[in-house]
């Protein structure tokens, strides 16, 4: 069975003087055995140093278990530090590579290791334990995964460019220097399957927890909060066509709803949450409010931010990628939120036994959560530790930025310049010292006995990256330093090695590969990266509005796209689950249909109502396309299958609509949960007659 807890080492923790006093019994006559027992020291030990003693008068009276030890204490520092550079920029090392760490850098400075290092090729578990043991502030951490974009995206640039827009912005009116005009809004999914908390139960089994389904169902939920303390009623986006109040019970008073068909956040809805936001903040002109919020496309809507400019409300977006430490939603208290919401979906599970959470109760639980996370306290801490109120655009340090060094590049390449150039140094006497054929970056810095003036210099050849080390500098007759040149072809002598790293010490750094990105590929981006600005200014939305135009709409013959042999492919596709299509007819891909079927040209837009007549009436099983106008006089096209002839007089038929599955191959199945729907025979346009 293997070993689950560590024994605990049995060492000498005897004194001198202990040890003294028993020799001194001894040689006064006195037993061995009665020495030991009379000084509480075990008998063995004190027979062994009885021995040494007579051999040796000064011999040391204590053990000295730092002869077996592999690093010293200069090295091991060293290497504490390697590790913890390593997990400040988010390329930690785990325990194994720790352990493989240590034997490479045993392996480079000549010292002496147990076999067992070099038969596995790492430091044993063991030298591990006891390494952490001497190094209590190094600790093994599970850690919380980091987009590359998001580690790199945080540097001191965006950063910068955020606070100079947040300066420049509060200085426009000074009710934004109080904080109590001061605003910011963020979005956050609220799902009918919730994170089970941690539960009391038996130890040696599996626990499972309810929840109310596999994949839940995704509402939205828009917080707004002031640096004041305050928290504005949320808005809540849900995944229907037409929004209903019931679906509002229970959520907190003033609570905005909206509905989008994929329960997301959109660029025509959120039109709606900045009038919510002007209506709760009573924003104009004489009352102007500051608006921050992160640049996603559906923020970015020219209708919303005219009304945003024509009410007094200034809206400044953050960098991408820097939500988690610039927004103060996403800082300290949608996290708080998340807990209490899940909880009181746990709560209303266990009134609810056997019952399935759904949209209708997701408000209830919104507006628990809601009113126990969104707190003064909480916002107000939120705000600070962003630095946004109070302004304080220093409060990110250089350790902050630490993860971001990885991608950092030179301004100028200048920095990279070929050796051939003239390098001046001031110091006199080098030495090289190759650490086998590695070609890594080698930087030494000789501890012998050298003067305070002894410096580093790092060289790069031709070969690869070498290490000099220059010793005490050469004085010419007046005193000054005699700058030499270095040359690629430099002959130098070599360092000698020490087995305990009394010369030259090579750490980690130079026979590992350096934590920095290469250099930057060219290649052009399928979009501009998105920055921070102030986004209802005049040029930054003259901007927004050129990226936002649409091309030109074209006429499309009703030939090219509706000819009865088009519609019947498509419709044979989704009647037999056909994937063979190559066909340039694109249908939407909402569960219930969506935008409008676009052309063999994204530029092209469908504008012709012009269908062949059908040729019967529609009978059960049929596959149709159903023609639907919109208030704003937009038409959409969904694909449906008809159930059966309806009874209602309202209505001629019920059909269920098909999901998209592919774009390509205009393919459509039924979507896990039915989509029914009465429909007239005007509205059906095209119908594919199924085999009798």
């Amino acid at each position: 069975m293997g070993r689950t807890k560590a024994l605990k080492r049995k060492i000498g923790g005897h004194s001198i003087e202990d040890m003294r006093r028993a020799i001194e019994l001894v040689a006064n006559g006195e037993s061995i055995r009665n020495a030991a027992k009379i000084n509480n020291l075990p008998y063995p030990t004190v027979r062994r140093y009885v021995i040494k003693y007579e051999n040796d008068k000064y011999t040391n009276l204590t053990p000295n278990y730092a002869v077996n030890a592999v690093f010293n204490l200069v090295q091991e520092n060293v290497l504490k530090q390697y590790i913890t550079e390593c997990a400040q920029v988010f390329y930690g090392l785990s325990a194994k590579e720790v352990r493989r760490l240590a034997y490479q850098m045993a392996m480079a400075n000549n010292l002496k290791v147990p076999s067992s290092w070099k038969e596995n090729k790492m430091a044993g578990k063991d030298w591990l334990r006891s390494f952490r043991g001497r190094n209590c502030e190094l600790n093994l951490k599970r850690p919380e995964p980091c987009s590359l974009a998001r580690a790199t995206a945080f540097n001191k640039h965006n950063v910068d460019a955020f606070f100079n827009n947040l300066r420049k912005a509060m200085q426009r009116h000074p009710f934004f220097g109080n904080g109590t005009r001061i605003y910011n809004l963020d979005e956050t999914s609220t799902s009918t399957v919730q994170r089970p908390q941690k539960v009391l139960a038996p130890k040696g089994r599996s626990i499972c927890k309810v929840t109310s389904g596999e994949r839940g169902v995704l509402v939205t939920t828009c917080c707004i909060v002031s640096a004041s303390g305050q928290a504005l009623p949320p808005a809540m986006v849900f995944p229907r066509k037409h929004f209903k109040t019931h679906m509002l019970h229970g959520a907190p008073p003033g609570t905005l709803g909206l509905t989008a068909s994929s329960g997301w956040m959109n660029a025509e809805i959120f039109v709606d949450v900045i009038k919510h936001f002007i209506h709760h903040t009573c924003a104009s002109k004489e009352n102007p409010a500051l608006l921050i919020l992160d640049n996603h496309e559906s923020h970015m809507s020219l209708e919303a931010l005219n009304i945003a400019k024509s009410s007094g409300v200034t809206i400044l977006t953050l960098p991408p990628h820097t939500t988690a430490r610039l927004q103060p939603l996403d800082v300290g208290l949608i996290g708080p939120f998340k807990t209490f919401y899940n909880s009181a979906i746990d709560s209303w599970m266990l009134r609810n036994p056997g019952k399935t959470i759904t949209i209708y109760q997701i408000a209830e639980c919104v507006g628990q959560a809601y009113l126990k996370a969104m707190t003064p306290v909480n916002i107000t801490n939120a705000f600070k530790k962003c630095g946004i109120y109070p302004y304080d655009d220093s409060i990110f340090t250089e350790e902050d930025f630490l993860p971001s060094s990885v991608t950092n590049r030179p301004e100028d390449d200048k920095e990279n310049t070929d050796l051939e150039d003239e390098y001046c140094v001031s110091p006199s006497i080098l030495m090289e010292q190759p650490f086998q054929e590695s070609q890594n970056i080698l930087t030494i810095d000789n501890t012998s006995q050298q003067s305070s003036q002894a410096s580093s210099v790092e060289i790069i050849n031709n070969q690869g990256l070498q290490q000099y080390v220059v010793q005490q500098p050469q004085l010419d007759e007046n005193g000054q330093e005699i700058c030499q040149k270095i040359h690629d072809q430099t002959v130098l002598t070599e360092i000698p090695s020490t087995s305990k790293g009394e010369g030259s010490l090579i750490t980690p750094k130079m026979f590992r590969a350096p934590l920095k990105a290469g250099p930057r590929q060219t290649h052009r981006r399928r979009r501009a990266l998105g920055r921070s600005m102030i986004a209802t200014d005049t040029p930054e939305k003259e901007e927004i509005a050129k990226k936002k135009k649409k091309p030109d709409v074209k006429k499309v013959k009703k030939a090219d796209l509706f000819s009865r042999k088009n519609m019947t492919k498509i419709l044979k596709n989704t009647r037999e689950h056909d994937s063979s299509s190559d066909e340039s007819f694109h249908p939407s891909g909402s569960s219930s249909g969506g935008e409008q079927f676009l052309s063999d040209s994204e530029e092209d837009e469908i504008l012709t109502d012009e269908f062949f007549p059908l040729p019967r009436d529609p009978k059960e099983g049929d596959f149709v396309i159903i023609l639907i106008e919109s208030q704003k006089k937009k038409k959409y096209y969904y694909v449906a299958r008809i159930l059966e002839k309806a009874d209602d007089t309202n209505y001629d038929y019920y059909v269920s609509y098909l999901k998209l599955k592919s774009k390509i191959y205009h393919k459509f199945v039924d979507p896990i949960e039915p989509d029914m729907a009465g429909v007239l025979t005007s509205d059906i346009k095209y119908m594919y007659i199924t085999c009798s």
